[in-house]
């Protein structure tokens, strides 16, 4: 009799937290957007807002310059000294050098023959992006320059190469 009773204590339990879910769902799906507060669209230019012509305020520019440590180095009104160069030196510049291509991210994984126009398509993979190129054909920054059958000589940034089939 006890485990009846708790039984159907489970039960309605149950039923009403799956009644919950239900309701909370359909009161989800029902919901009609609610209509938005009007506000008013017209907005006033800031310059109509504030007018400047009429400023009584002027400004007091007679402070010494913060850039130099003796008020008297700052430029006030004096000639450049004529023994002053009129350009910067010039500095060595340092050569830049370029990073290292990473060869291995090109594989050429084969060939297409169209028999009908006598033209191969060389399968490449350019660092995971499959392309298909004809002699002169560009895909990704590398280009095609010539097609051997089973190697392909290949242009990319500026340095060329032959890659082996795969």
């Amino acid at each position: 009799m006890k485990n009846k009773a708790l039984t159907y204590l489970l039960i309605v339990c149950v039923a009403a937290i799956w009644g919950v879910i239900f309701y909370r769902i359909y009161a989800g799906l029902n919901d009609e957007e609610l209509p938005l507060p009007k506000t008013s669209a017209v907005k006033t230019a800031y310059f109509n807002e504030i007018n400047h012509l009429n400023d009584t305020v002027t400004l007091n520019l007679s402070y010494p310059d913060p850039f130099f440590a003796n008020p008297s180095d700052a430029y006030q009104g004096k000639r450049i000294p004529e023994n002053m160069p009129k350009t910067p030196s010039l500095i060595k510049a340092i050569p830049i050098q370029k990073p290292a291509i990473n060869w291995a991210a090109i594989q050429y994984t084969g060939y297409i023959n169209n028999p009908a126009n006598k033209q191969k398509l060389a399968m490449l993979n350019i660092q995971g992006k499959e392309a298909l190129l004809a002699e002169g054909q560009s895909s990704n920054g590398l280009k095609l320059v010539k097609h051997l059958g089973d190697s392909v000589r290949v242009q990319f940034q500026g340095e060329t190469k032959y890659i082996r089939i795969k």
